[in-house]
């Protein structure tokens, strides 16, 4: 399906709903798994008094004077957005702006062309570097993976450079793997040790391109492992079925449409925004292990995600993991939760989304 379409634009928090979310018992309610579809409105601020017609009348003129302001903006190209790797995180994220900012201009900057019909469907303008106009953009998110890249460093070094004008925002899509822990830790937007420079290859790239958008004024998002319906780790391993690992170690998840929703809060500088410099992490603050993430999807009742997984590492040669919660990503954006609460919940609701309806 045309993801967004179904779901609509996130929208902005109201003031205090932040601090009302992030009050509750002291720690954000996002642990107790809302349902799926769950909103932010129920931290809804109580009823606004009444107001006076002459109030009233000053507040539709101020109102209508700025929407103009916004129309205004759009139409000088204020909120135009560029995504570097529209894939499926990017072109989601692309059609939230898109449905948000209808004036505005999205481009989806590819490699090659094969996925550009789907990019115009979602209202995208796709373009190739050869095709690429010469200007900047107040809005860029860089969403590439490495793969695609000859050298990534200097890739998402440019694209911070020459692509965004400083203005808006930018967001560099990362992972928690810069994260060090391994050994059943929690880690947190506070405590988050990240790996040494040398360890390996991969993380070296990550780190090295988070430093460039870091001292660029950019923001990074650092997520845990990605998932729809139809793609993630559990759909590798319902396919290999005998799985090297242990089916106690302990992963951290988020939905697609989830990650493109906090990129785009991000972007458009919800709750203390607008942003510049920092980091955030993109998790739905529910871990789960291996086994446990396959007998959720046994539990679907949907066919394609039935299937008998062997674990087959030993606990004691296996790292175990570790717990990532986002709370003070949540409150910095104004009390944002993911729609999908956990992975078990989305299975237990029949695993729908806008990817695989």
């Amino acid at each position: 399906g045309a993801c967004g379409a179904s779901r609509g634009v996130p929208a902005a928090p109201t003031l205090g709903v932040a601090s009302r979310a992030v009050r509750i018992a002291g720690r954000p309610q996002h642990n107790a798994a809302p349902h799926v579809g769950a909103r932010p409105e129920r931290y809804l601020p109580a009823p606004a008094p009444a107001v006076s017609a002459a109030r009233r009348a000053t507040l539709l003129t101020m109102a209508a004077a700025a929407a103009a302001r916004g129309a205004s903006h759009e139409a000088g190209g204020g909120s135009d957005l560029l995504v570097v790797g529209p894939g499926v995180l990017g072109s989601h994220l692309g059609k939230l702006w898109k449905d948000a900012h209808p004036g505005a201009t999205v481009m989806g900057l590819t490699n090659g062309t094969n996925n550009h019909d789907r990019l115009r469907s979602l209202g995208l303008e796709p373009v190739i570097r050869a095709t690429l106009p010469a200007r900047k953009f107040p809005y860029v998110a860089f969403a590439a993976p490495p793969s695609g890249s000859e050298d990534y460093v200097a890739d998402v070094a440019a694209a911070a450079r020459d692509m965004w004008d400083g203005s808006g925002s930018f967001v560099f899509t990362s992972s928690m793997s810069v994260c060090a822990a391994e050994n059943g830790e929690t880690v947190t937007d506070s405590d988050c040790q990240l790996v040494p420079k040398g360890k390996g290859p991969s993380t070296d790239r990550l780190l090295g391109a988070e430093e460039a958008v870091l001292s660029a004024g950019g923001n990074v998002v650092r997520y845990v492992g990605l998932y729809h319906a139809s793609r993630g780790a559990h759909t590798f391993f319902l396919k290999v079925k005998e799985v090297p690992r242990w089916g106690g170690y302990v992963v951290n998840l988020l939905h697609y449409e989830d990650a493109a929703r906090l990129a785009f809060a991000v972007l458009r500088g919800d709750g203390e925004g607008p942003f510049k410099g920092q980091a955030f992490i993109g998790c739905d603050g529910v871990p789960v292990t291996f086994a446990d993430m396959m007998a959720a999807c046994n539990a679907s009742g949907v066919p394609e995600l039935r299937g008998e997984v062997n674990f087959t590492l030993p606990e004691d040669q296996a790292s175990k993991g570790k717990r990532v919660f986002n709370d003070g990503t949540r409150a910095r954006l104004g009390g944002w939760t993911p729609t999908y609460g956990s992975f078990a919940e989305f299975m237990a609701a029949g695993a729908r989304d806008c990817y695989n309806s």
